[in-house]
């Protein structure tokens, strides 16, 4: 966790920005982020066979399958950002304080096979916890970029960067929920 994303948080909860989520909602918003990442993993077979450019949009829903995996499992944990304005940032920052330790722990677990010495095992999980905050706000700004900046076409690469790591950011998250 970072320390913009605890002051950003602090500033939603004593706004009243953070409420209760709807009963139900984590399982709405975890359907919403597997169809995405199916759509995405679909739209780069569609770009592939037919030769159709669907990179910005590869990279639009697979970024979505990470937005709503985070709501998902913030609304398991009984949290709604209650905001119009910024949802997709501040997702992020209050995605960032609630479950950075658990995903390090997820890390932990996962690594503790393969990996022998406990200081080795430290270092690798915080460096994929690190990667996954970063790969989410990575994708944040290039949907931004990719979708709302004239002149600036996606690649097929990033395109792909995008899918890959929203297929981590499931993986992570369907273990979590």
């Amino acid at each position: 966790m970072n320390e913009e994303s605890s002051n950003i948080y602090q500033s939603l909860q004593t706004e009243g920005k953070i409420v209760e989520s709807v009963r139900g909602s984590d399982v709405f918003f975890m359907e919403k982020a597997r169809n995405s990442l199916k759509i995405a993993k679909r739209l780069e077979e569609i770009q592939k066979q037919e030769g159709l450019n669907c990179a910005m949009w590869i990279i639009n829903t697979s970024y979505y399958s990470m937005f709503f995996a985070a709501t998902a499992l913030l609304s398991k944990r009984g949290i709604k950002i209650n905001s119009d304005i910024g949802i997709h940032i501040k997702t992020y920052h209050v995605f960032n304080v609630i479950f950075s330790k658990k995903i390090e722990k997820y890390f932990l677990e996962e690594y503790i096979e393969a990996v022998k010495e406990a200081e080795e095992l430290l270092h690798l999980s915080e460096l994929k916890t690190e990667e996954v905050f970063k790969d989410y706000k990575s994708e944040l700004g290039k949907r931004k970029t990719f979708t709302y900046n004239l002149g600036v076409s996606a690649e097929l690469n990033k395109a792909q960067t995008s899918l890959k790591r929203a297929l981590n950011f499931m993986s992570i998250t369907e273990s979590l929920i």
